[in-house]
């Protein structure tokens, strides 16, 4: 029984990175002069530079 659920690991293990090797990418490289003045991650303005303007 442990070979089978060995077996079903390995085959879902396998298929997952296959998809993921195999879906295109995002688009563009990112760079960090992208999220110059950004406090966040995601570009969000810092509340400091805001209240600044």
């Amino acid at each position: 029984m442990r070979i089978a659920y060995a077996a079903a690991f390995l085959i879902g293990f396998v298929a997952l990175l296959a998809d993921h090797l195999t879906s295109p990418s995002s688009g563009r490289p990112v760079s960090p002069e992208d999220f110059a003045g950004a406090c966040a991650p995601c570009g969000a303005p810092c509340p400091s530079s805001r209240a600044a303007k």
